[in-house]
């Protein structure tokens, strides 16, 4: 089984990101909410616009504790993860353990651009992967063919590309 490559979907995605970082006034509404695994550590960042008030928080969860890190770090260290070399996408159905030696994703990002009459939406939980040779083992790592998304584009009831 090949898992499906997601370099071009990630550096699309990494683009709406940037541009959101930099320059959220330009979109009308929007919500993101990103869990950024590393080993044991876990990175979350949130940030929405409803109404014209923005509201972001960022914060560093270890098995020891909890502690808030500053949202510019957390931009970084998610621009950081989706300029990595290659993406799988995992289907969320079944759900499978994270591997700590690869780092994982989970983005779901809503937005509606000033102007635009409709909102797009993604949820995709995305693999850090060196290399297809480097996909091919974790897929054989994880055991679970069902848990890769093997074809594009991916739609579920928990996970989507954009729509």
């Amino acid at each position: 089984m090949i898992a499906s490559l997601y370099a071009d979907y990630v550096q699309d995605l990494k683009a709406k990101l940037d541009d959101l970082f930099e320059r959220p006034d330009r979109y009308q509404t929007f919500d993101l909410h990103v869990e950024l695994a590393m080993g044991a550590a876990h990175l979350i960042y949130e940030t929405k616009r409803q109404k014209g008030q923005t509201d972001r928080i960022a914060y560093s969860r270890t098995p020891q504790r909890n502690v808030q890190v500053s949202p510019e770090l957390a931009q970084q260290r998610i621009s950081s993860f989706l300029a990595m070399q290659g993406h799988i996408a995992l289907t969320g159905e079944p759900m499978i353990s994270l591997n700590e030696e690869y780092p994982h994703a989970v983005i779901s990002f809503e937005h509606r651009a000033r102007g635009a009459p409709l909102k797009s939406s993604m949820k995709m939980i995305f693999v850090g992967v060196n290399d297809p040779e480097d996909a091919r083992r974790y897929v054989e790592i994880a055991a679970e063919p069902a848990a890769v998304v093997t074809t594009r584009p991916h739609h579920s009831k928990r996970l989507w590309e954009w729509r």
